[in-house]
């Protein structure tokens, strides 16, 4: 099939606003396959606490980058734009149309646009970051990453300390902000991207968020945080959720206060995530069900 008659429909949004059944309903409606764009639902140790697709519903459409990554694995943004050009490729041999479903910003935009190469680690600056944070705690990395790279802080996961560590560790190298190395040339890719971006009044998302971490805990989410609580040191596992189960594990909190502290966590991070795609002026938002009468106008019939 000739470049321009390459479509890929992008369906990003925050955490539980309903990514993962639009995608499959218009996966099933244009007869094509689902590229997932989650950092976290590519570790196949973790399942519920990341709100992978259902074996029900990768039954239904074709899925791919789920699950195909080891935890002990370290996998990169440059890593995801590796295996889903392939996937792309293998998919457009069959159909003119694919479709791309995930909350994590940096991999949808390091797919259509490329990555801007980030100066290499300085292994022996890390290691003194590590050991500081394991005296200190990452507050004060927190504080240098806000004062350095504020558009940084208001979309990274900032309880994150592996990320607050690299990120601190570019700047220092580089004498620039992270955020900086983002704003590259773009790539020529031999697919159209339509970007579109699920809306929701933010009350109602964050009701649909916390009746998702209590459908997820239903489903066993604590006994999954506590099959993987000897790895909870891994890159993989410094996430929402699983930190705050792991502490409930550990006796530092009571139930109800955990599952609230998730929740709340949970919110946060939906709020970085809206803070990352409004950056992208080429988002288009929309409500669910606007979404099939779009793209009428924007793909061959």
């Amino acid at each position: 099939m000739s470049p321009e008659n390459k479509k890929l429909i992008i369906i990003a949004g925050p955490t539980g606003i309903g990514k993962t059944a639009l995608s499959i309903e218009l996966a099933l409606q244009y007869q094509t396959e689902i590229v997932s764009a989650d950092s976290r639902q590519v570790y196949r140790q973790m399942n519920i606490g990341v709100g992978k697709p259902s074996e029900k519903e990768m039954k239904k459409v074709p899925h791919h980058l789920v699950g195909h990554v080891d935890l002990h694995d370290h996998y990169h943004a440059a890593d995801f734009e590796r295996d889903a050009l392939g996937c792309l490729e293998k998919i457009y041999h069959q159909h003119h149309t694919a479709i791309l479903c995930g909350g994590t910003g940096l991999y949808i935009q390091t797919l259509c646009d490329g990555m801007d190469e980030v100066p290499p680690a300085d292994m022996a600056l890390r290691h003194q970051l590590e050991e500081r944070v394991m005296a200190e705690g990452i507050a004060f990395l927190q504080a240098f990453v806000r004062e350095k790279d504020p558009e940084l802080a208001a979309t990274m996961d900032m309880q994150n300390p592996k990320r607050l560590i690299r990120a601190a560790e570019v700047i220092t190298v580089s004498g620039r902000t992270y955020t900086s190395f983002r704003q590259g040339r773009k790539v020529e890719r031999t697919f159209e991207p339509i970007f579109i971006c699920l809306d929701m009044e933010r009350d109602a998302l964050y009701e649909r968020i916390r009746q998702r971490v209590d459908a997820m805990l239903a489903a066993g989410w604590l006994e999954e945080a506590e099959n993987l609580r000897a790895f909870r040191h891994l890159k993989a596992l410094q996430t929402v959720g699983y930190r705050e189960l792991f502490d409930f594990l550990d006796g530092k909190a009571d139930w109800s206060s955990t599952v609230e502290l998730i929740k709340t966590h949970t919110c946060q991070y939906a709020r970085r995530q809206l803070t990352w795609f409004r950056r992208d002026k080429r988002y288009v938002w929309l409500k669910n069900e606007d979404i099939k009468g779009y793209l009428e106008d924007k793909l061959p019939g």
